[in-house]
């Protein structure tokens, strides 16, 4: 099997999004690759469409 090197591997999955959590008003962070967000506080889990739809 060939070796290769994942830059991905390294790097948090995670990205700080610009929005509050409806729910405690924490700092979501935006796992993109599921679409959706994570509470850093009550770890609440929101879509990322539907918060999008509701800032617009």
């Amino acid at each position: 099997m060939s070796e290769f090197e994942n830059p991905y591997s390294e790097e948090s999955p995670f990205v700080r999004a610009h929005f509050d959590c409806p729910e405690c008003g924490g700092k979501l962070w935006e796992y993109a690759i599921q679409r959706r967000m994570v509470c850093e506080d009550c770890r609440e889990f929101v879509s990322s469409d539907e918060l999008f739809e509701a800032h617009t």
